[in-house]
């Protein structure tokens, strides 16, 4: 099925049916979910999600949420976290002769 195509239309709910061909092909279940992103040019692009992804984007939110929360921004603080660190070992080096 690489390179096979099938025409379907996009419902007023912005709803598509994908085609029993390709559901049974990718093993595709009702209700499950899939990725959907932007491709190159004018293409979308549809993928299964694993249960994996789905933990790791729900983490995500909740480490969004909480950094919204707590008003900072995680990489600027993880980025300082580590200077500090690399300050301290720098100074410990100097001290010990390393």
């Amino acid at each position: 099925m690489g390179r096979q195509s099938t025409i379907v239309r996009v419902s007023s709910k912005g709803q598509i049916v994908i085609p029993v061909a390709f559901r049974r092909r990718l093993g595709l279940k009702t209700g499950q979910p899939l990725a959907v992103r932007a491709g190159t040019q004018d293409e979308i692009v549809l993928w299964p999600v694993d249960r994996d992804s789905e933990a790791v984007d729900e983490m995500l939110r909740r480490f969004r949420v909480a950094a919204k929360k707590l008003g900072g921004d995680p990489l600027r603080e993880l980025h300082e976290r580590r200077r500090r660190e690399r300050e301290i070992e720098a100074r410990k080096h100097e001290r010990w002769g390393h």
